[in-house]
């Protein structure tokens, strides 16, 4: 279905690296702004993380097979 090489460069890039982490920057910064009555800008933040989050769970389980060994 997807070429290998690309499934090992998006497994080795992606999936087994831990920068995904940095993501969680944005909800949390989202949920501070929101505090600080900035809460378009908060949502903003918040549903950029969702979107993010959904397309690489999407790819990671449907499109790729990453196998960690």
């Amino acid at each position: 279905m997807v070429d290998e090489k690309l499934n090992l460069w998006y497994c080795d890039t992606f999936v087994s690296q831990p920068w995904q982490f940095f993501f969680l920057l944005l909800p949390l910064v989202g949920a501070f702004l929101y505090g600080r009555e900035q809460k378009k800008l908060g949502w903003t933040l918040i549903g950029i993380w969702v979107v993010i989050q959904v397309t690489f769970s999407a790819l990671t389980n449907f499109v790729f097979s990453c196998n960690l060994e």
